[in-house]
């Protein structure tokens, strides 16, 4: 009964020792002072990501670089055999060791390279995901039976247009694909993950899967991704050889990446005030995320009573209700997966959608030029906004809401976070960030900051006081104290913060760090949102734009 571990077993037996592994590696990292040799338990190897370049040592006295691992190249150094740590001051910096490669000169045969530059490192056992470095990292760590399939990995990671592995890519190379993908901006991730996603759905499908009005011309999409779509648009599906997909598990992954990427989209488009020519522009733009575009049509379809222009037989429909007069109801074609418009009127009878676009308008309405896969065209114009675009109005509601002195906003607000936002809205100056995807503003005026800064979790002191004693920890570092200071001749106000730091060597002890400022006249608060934070409170960004020290910001921080 016990004599084969099943699979399940085996994997967690395995990231067992990997994180046991890991954990150890971490200690010596972090905590260990004393320059003791840990032996790995096997041979690891060393694959450079291209367009890279990693430093090599060869003397850990003289910390000589030797050479540096060559850029645009996928070869192999083989046999990371222990880390050594070194003293150096009061740190301890970890270097891997191994043996040479061929092409280094070195003296005896060895290499060290710096552990800090080792940034991901596949589950080989050095797994430090807090040094994720997005989108490449300077080299992968792999075991001797990975090596080969993690360099395909690597090399279609890069170059996007190659042939895609027939036997799939590692396990562990998706692994960390996605994880990079995750660290990316959302308007950074789709230059990999779309492309890679949809070659995945279809090789699972067999090809068979739609994506309608997907734009994949702005990709640099996979030889193989692209052979598939001509290969499903001529008929020869069944003569095409499908390469190995990935696992179930991380289709789930890309699955909810893909969605995230979608909803904010989405979200982006349909609430944030904007005209209706930027409209216009992102709905188009829509179509580079699969179903994105179709998900917008249907809601703008369904939640509004259009005008038909230029057919004979029809002057409106209605999209709210299908049962009503000029009802339609709309549908999903079963072969094409296009969005079809389905009316009882003769003259419209089933309009399927092939391709869309939201028409230049200044009037309260919105326009849509609707194609079939034939050409035929079917113009509409909203009689009023559709609900879709409720978001259109809601920031303008949304600030008419706000009290109008800072005393108010920060009564009635639940957090600083949401009273930083609200008094970015009342006093400061701003606007939506397409590329950021986000409301950034800029609050200069003195006592608005001043007054955000006080009244917080950390110090919740009152207008009136100039200074606080205080003792907020972070970690090692406490912040000790908070002081303005007021010049009348100048005009000028400062803001300070005063903290200190705890060390431990044989004993503990703390040393103050000389005082750091955060604010002076003419500085701004800088306050970031997203649009669903007017409606639901997330994560607020509030930092001062010069502080000296990165603890300035700590008191606008989410409460814990």
């Amino acid at each position: 009964m016990n004599s084969i571990p099943s699979g399940n077993n085996y994997g967690d037996m395995k990231r067992k020792s990997l994180i046991l592994l890991t954990l150890i590696l971490l200690i010596v990292v972090h905590c260990r002072k004393k320059t003791e040799e840990i032996l790995l338990p096997e041979k690891l190897y060393i694959i450079p990501f291209a367009n890279n370049t990693v430093s090599i040592y060869h003397s850990l006295d003289t910390l000589e670089r030797v050479s540096a691992f060559e850029k645009d190249k996928y070869w192999v150094v083989s046999g990371i055999l222990k880390l050594v740590p070194k003293n150096q001051g009061d740190k301890v910096i970890s270097f891997l060791f191994g043996d040479c490669d061929s092409r280094f000169k070195c003296t005896d045969g060895k290499f060290y390279i710096k552990l800090n530059t080792i940034q991901y490192n596949a589950d080989a056992g050095l797994d430090l995901q807090t040094n994720l470095v997005a989108p490449f990292s300077p080299v992968y760590i792999a075991k001797k039976d990975q090596v080969d399939s993690i360099i395909e990995g690597i090399q279609f990671y890069n170059q996007p247009s190659s042939e895609y592995p027939s036997k799939g890519l590692s396990d562990s190379f998706v692994d960390h694909m996605v994880q990079v993908n995750k660290s990316l901006a959302y308007h950074d991730k789709n230059e990999f993950l779309i492309p890679f996603y949809v070659l995945q759905r279809m090789i699972v499908t067999k090809g068979n899967v739609n994506f309608p009005e997907l734009d994949l011309t702005t990709y640099k999409i996979s030889s193989t991704l692209q052979s598939l779509m001509d290969a499903k648009k001529n008929g020869d599906l069944s003569s095409f050889v499908f390469p190995t997909p990935v696992s179930d598990k991380q289709m789930k992954v890309l699955e909810e990446l893909v969605e995230e990427t979608r909803k904010e989209r989405i979200f982006n488009l349909m609430n944030v005030e904007k005209s209706w020519q930027t409209i216009q522009r992102e709905y188009k733009e829509l179509g580079i995320v699969p179903d994105a575009k179709q998900k917008v049509l249907e809601s703008i379809l369904k939640t509004a009573e259009y005008k038909v222009v230029g057919r004979e037989g029809i002057t409106q429909i209605n999209g709210i209700d299908s049962k009503q007069e000029n009802g339609v109801k709309l549908q999903k074609n079963k072969t094409t997966g296009n969005l079809e418009i389905v009316s009882s009127n003769t003259a419209l009878n089933t309009f399927e959608i092939a391709q869309s676009e939201i028409l230049p308008n200044t009037e309260d309405s919105v326009k849509l030029r609707l194609t079939s896969p034939t050409g035929e065209e079917l113009n509409l114009e909203s009689m009023g906004i559709p609900k879709a675009f409720k978001g259109a109005e809601t920031l303008k509601e949304y600030v008419k809401n706000i009290p109008k002195t800072i005393d108010e906003i920060q009564s009635n607000a639940n957090n600083v976070q949401q009273a930083a936002m609200n008094a970015a809205l009342r006093f400061g100056v701003g606007k939506f960030d397409r590329e950021a995807g986000k409301y950034i503003y800029e609050i200069q005026n003195v006592n608005v900051v001043l007054a955000l800064f006080k009244n917080n979790s950390v110090f919740n002191a009152s207008d009136s006081e100039y200074s606080q004693e205080v003792s907020s920890r972070f970690g090692e570092t406490i912040i000790t104290k908070f002081y303005q200071k007021y010049d009348k001749a100048t005009k000028v106000q400062t803001l300070f913060l005063n903290y200190e730091n705890e060390g431990c060597a044989r004993e503990c002890s703390t040393y103050p760090v000389p005082d750091n400022l955060c604010f002076t006249t003419g500085d701004s608060l800088i306050v970031k949102f997203t649009p669903s934070d007017l409606e639901a409170l997330s994560e607020v960004d509030v930092k001062f734009s010069a502080a000296k020290s990165e603890y300035c910001n700590y008191p606008f921080g989410n409460p814990e």
